[in-house]
This record gives C-alpha cells, structure tokens and sequence, in this order.
C-alpha cells in the first residue's frame, strides 16, 4: 500500500507524508520527494508516449487520405502517388495494405 501511495499522483507531497506517518514508516523528506519526483516522470513519460502514438496514426491517416486524393485526381498508381506526395519508404510500408485489391 505504501508504494500505491507514493506512486499515486492524486495525492499530494504534504498528503503523502502524512501517509507514511500513518503507516509507522520513518519519514525522510528526501526519499519521499524522490518518489512523489519518479511518479511525476512516469505519469510525464506515459502522456508523451501517448501523445507520439497519437501523432503517428494522425500523420498515417492523412498519407492515406492523400494518397487517396492524389491517386483519384491525377488517375494513377500507388506507387505513383507516394512518390509525387514523396513518402519515405516506412511510410510506404505502413500504409500500403490500405492501398492493396
């Protein structure tokens, strides 16, 4: 339970203290604010991973969406189309299946 605490960050350093206490741990300021600073990181860490994966589906929706218009527009191929748009090959690769009859 005392880790749930210090890795919950709902809770603030002054609550999270008080906690401890409760539990008949010895408070140490330092150790105490290097958990509440560690849950901070990992709560940082999982917004920016989620914020990256959500960037990249959004840049893979739109290749598709302008693969789609190029190829509609000019009357041509995939391969035709990534090249005008010049996508990189990952790029190519991630959204060819959505391309394929």
């Amino acid at each position: 339970m005392p880790l749930v605490v210090f890795l919950n960050n709902r809770i603030d350093y002054q609550g999270k203290k008080e906690i401890i206490k409760e539990y008949g741990f010895k408070e140490t300021e330092r150790e105490v604010k290097e958990m509440c600073d560690y849950a901070n990181y990992l709560e940082r860490k999982a917004r920016n991973e989620g914020i990256n994966r959500g960037k990249k589906r959004e840049r893979k929706e739109k290749n598709i969406e302008h693969v789609r218009n190029v190829m509609n527009e000019l009357n041509c191929s995939y391969q035709r189309a990534t090249n005008i748009l010049k996508l990189s090959e990952n790029e190519k690769k991630s959204i060819e299946k959505y391309f394929q009859s």
